[in-house]
């Protein structure tokens, strides 16, 4: 998550708390911005791919470190949002369901299109369900984000206190089971992620990790899973590499805001560390505006860099996708990484982007 949207998350999540009167919650929900529009293809570029029609029944795998799709190499392109079920951020971002299903029906339908939700524990399932079912419907695979380790969205650091208090680790795994046992065996969940940019210098994880491991196998022992580090920052890679070994890890996480660079500095580490693994851009991010005034990208130059980003994620190896951060409705910032939803010319790059080398 890029550390300018933090406050402001931490803000709206604390000003939730207030519980303010719920009709007037409401309506500024209802009045934010409209539903998504339909998808328009930018003059010279090329239009989506077709589906496949396979859609999301095509189950995910690992082998080594690839991620196979019916069992052929598999790479993804997408988005992130953490304000999809109306559980966190501020009134004027929180999606509606039809905002959702009309977002989803936007995207790529070939089977490479994914998107990455958080769903922390006391949220909205019945909104789940219907992500799951818009989903479907649009051949597109989910990433689900249990927790966050960061303290957005009301959650808690995830430090060694919490580690070590026995009820945070009871509702974690009440939270992780219900999820396990009502997605069992459903495709186009892709995969779940422990945490949220967990600090793997933090000794409890490892063990932590392992023991929910364990359990989500015995609940739905075909269901994958990845970490959701950020990068093997400083002192890390150690550290890194020995959460990456751990049994119950199938895939190697990179969150990066490196937004000068092509392949983030960071990544030949991660790769290096991901214990033989694949390894997912879970998060990049870069900032824009329609004209670029302030910021580090105008529109078109952020689509371009999209597309550089997404070649390196794609081709170079150990890579297998990356996913932009961030659909995120509203804001009153000319400048931001969450403003996708309003940016055509990156919304027709990650809807119709294709590896050189890909012929599928």
């Amino acid at each position: 998550m890029p550390p300018s949207r933090t406050p402001r998350l931490v803000a709206a999540v604390a000003a939730a708390l207030l519980v303010v009167v719920a009709v007037a919650v409401t309506l500024v929900v209802v009045t934010s911005r409209g539903p998504v529009p339909a998808p328009r293809t930018t003059p010279g570029t090329p239009p989506p791919p077709a589906a496949d029609g396979l859609g999301s029944d095509a189950p995910i795998t690992v082998a080594g470190d690839r991620i196979l799709r019916d069992g052929q190499p598999w790479w993804f392109a997408g988005y992130n949002s953490f304000v999809w079920s109306g559980d966190c951020g501020y009134d004027d971002e929180r999606m509606s369901a039809e905002q959702v299903d009309a977002w989803f029906g936007s995207m790529r339908k070939d089977g490479h299109g994914a998107v990455r939700l958080f769903f922390f524990s006391g949220w909205d399932v019945e909104r789940l369900d219907a992500a799951v079912a818009a989903a479907q419907e649009n051949d597109l695979y989910l990433i689900l984000t249990l927790d966050d380790a960061i303290a957005g969205c009301g959650e808690t650091e995830k430090d060694d206190d919490w580690f070590a208090d026995q009820g945070e680790r009871d509702a974690y795994r009440d939270h992780m089971v219900a999820l396990l046992e009502r997605y069992r065996g459903e495709s186009t969940i892709a995969w779940f992620e422990y945490f949220n940019e967990p600090d793997t210098d933090v000794e409890g994880l490892r063990p932590f990790v392992d023991e929910m491991g364990a359990i989500a196998e015995q609940v739905d022992p075909d269901r994958l899973w990845s970490t959701g580090t950020i990068a093997p920052y400083d002192g890390g890679p150690v550290s890194f590499r020995t959460l990456n070994e751990s049994p119950h890890v199938d895939i190697a996480s990179l969150h990066e805001y490196d937004e000068t660079e092509i392949e983030s500095n960071h990544g030949p580490d991660t790769r290096q560390e991901s214990a033989g693994k694949p390894v997912i851009v879970g998060e990049f991010g870069l900032n824009a505006s329609p004209d670029g005034a302030g910021c580090t990208y105008a529109f078109p130059e952020r689509a371009d860099r999209i597309a550089a980003k997404l070649e390196a994620y794609t081709t170079v190896p150990g890579y297998v996708g990356a996913l932009a951060w961030a659909w995120q409705p509203g804001g009153d910032e000319a400048c931001e990484y969450g403003n996708l939803d309003a940016d055509e010319l990156a919304q027709d790059v990650l809807r119709t982007y294709r590896p050189p080398t890909d012929g599928s």
